[in-house]
Parts: C-alpha cells; sequence; structure tokens
C-alpha cells in the first residue's frame, strides 16, 4: 500500500469516528421536559414514572402558589393551604396521575401526544368527574 493510499485510508476512518461518535452524542442528549412524549413514558420504569409526575406535580403546586415573596416558608404554607382547601390544580395524587397516563398512551394514537399535554387532558377530565353526581 502507497503512503498515499494509507494517508487516505488513515484519514477516511479518522472521519468515519468522529461521525460515528457525534451521532452517538446526538443521540445521547437527554430530549427536553416539552418534548417527552408517550414513546418516553414507555420506557420509563416505574419509579421514574413516579418522580416524573411527583415533580410534575410538585411545580404546578409551586407555580398556583408563587408569591412575590421569595420566602419558602410562605410558599409552603401557601400550597399547604391549597391542599387542605382543595385549590391545588392538579388535586390527585401522583399514582392517580401515572396510572392514567398508562392508560392514555396504550391507545397508539395518544403516543405523539407530550406528557404536560396528556397530563392536563387527564386532569380535566378527572375535574369534572368530581362535579358529576
Amino acid at each position: 500500500m502507497t503512503t498515499r493510499r494509507a494517508a487516505a485510508v488513515a484519514g477516511a476512518g479518522i472521519i468515519g469516528i468522529m461521525l460515528f461518535t457525534l451521532s452517538l452524542q446526538a443521540t445521547q442528549e437527554p430530549r427536553r421536559w416539552m418534548a417527552l412524549d408517550g414513546r418516553d413514558w414507555t420506557q420509563f420504569s416505574p419509579k421514574e414514572k413516579q418522580a416524573f409526575v411527583a415533580g410534575f406535580l410538585a411545580g404546578a403546586a409551586g407555580t398556583g402558589a408563587a408569591t412575590a415573596a421569595p420566602d419558602t416558608g410562605v410558599l409552603r404554607r401557601t400550597v399547604d393551604s391549597l391542599y387542605r382547601g382543595g385549590g391545588l390544580r392538579y388535586p390527585f395524587g401522583h399514582m392517580v396521575y401515572a396510572t392514567q397516563l398508562d392508560e392514555f398512551y396504550w391507545w397508539e394514537n395518544h403516543v405523539p401526544i407530550p406528557l404536560y399535554l396528556a397530563l392536563s387532558s387527564i386532569n380535566q377530565r378527572l375535574r369534572q368527574g368530581q362535579h358529576d353526581p
């Protein structure tokens, strides 16, 4: 093999390795929470599902109780008060929502729907059921 040909093969090999590495990095980057959908949900372990929903509910509660004061004590008392008074936007326990998401994503046409939209839809349906006789 000539030196020129060896250099070309080595160069092509290096380029191939670089492209492979870049493609691995692209697939290993975590997706943003807004992009998570039924494909992700069905791959989560039960503990990951519980953690996702619990985090979502905590974020929703914190947003619903947001005050101008940065005092965490005030925020905690506000969330506790909303919880006791039934005023949380997502009032059901995390296992209720996790179970409902499992059922929601059982339907193949629901799989592309982002998790946060699925949770909103489920919550609306559950809250409507609270008011039905």
